[in-house]
């Protein structure tokens, strides 16, 4: 078990993050700290008196460099905040709101799949979607004595039918992770090459060749 505790830094608020929409991973505990499972690690983050205190387990790499890069803590937020803020009134009083809110560097492929599952959904219900996807096909971790589950791979996706699919509850979007699974493992689209790209319009139109990706 590894311990990472982040101090004095700003523009890091764990509602405004793990509850914004952005991710669906992260789950509240009742001491107030939430565990989630991101890139083959499951972490537990809790504030204390204004520190952050992550514990976790991780296979790859170690998990100071793993919330570094996932929390995007290179990223200086309040200059950009203040910047923003100069746009106009409603751009201003968005950024109070959610201040403290970080945009997470989530797995390419996850980020597709979940938000295909996010479509005309909410989000306690995408989130017990993902987590019976990640049961049924991803890989088992264990967290303090408990069974967590990595979210599953284009090549463990695949092994998935349509039927499979809609029997975990993904109602009309069965179809739509299905093909695009199948799209990634035949690299109709490459994700690694996709992670590449520096124009944001060359990454769109990249991403709308996805079967349930939508503008």
């Amino acid at each position: 078990m590894e311990e990472y505790i982040l101090e004095n830094q700003e523009s890091f608020n764990l509602v405004h993050i793990f509850e914004c929409g952005q991710c669906f991973r992260w789950n509240k505990c009742d001491d107030n700290s939430y565990i989630g499972v991101i890139k083959g690690a499951v972490i537990r983050v809790k504030e204390e008196k204004g520190k952050f205190i992550f514990c976790g387990k991780t296979e790859k790499g170690n998990l100071k460099e793993l919330i570094k890069e996932y929390f995007d803590l290179g990223t200086n937020y309040t200059e950009y905040k203040k910047i923003l803020s100069n746009v106009d009134e409603y751009l201003r009083e968005s950024i109070k709101f959610g201040d403290g809110i970080r945009i997470l560097k989530q797995d390419l492929w996850e980020c597709i799949i979940s938000f295909i599952i996010s479509a005309n959904n909410n989000i306690p219900r995408i989130k017990k979607i993902i987590e019976r996807l990640s049961i049924t096909y991803g890989k088992e971790l264990e967290f303090e004595g408990k069974k967590y589950y990595e979210f599953p791979t284009p090549e463990e996706l695949s092994k998935a039918s349509v039927q499979d699919l809609r029997n975990l509850g993904l109602g009309f979007r069965d179809k739509r992770i299905y093909n695009t699974t199948k799209m990634i493992m035949s690299k109709q689209i490459d994700l690694e090459k996709l992670k590449n790209l520096k124009l944001t319009e060359e990454m769109r139109e990249e991403l709308l060749k996805l079967d349930g990706v939508r503008t």
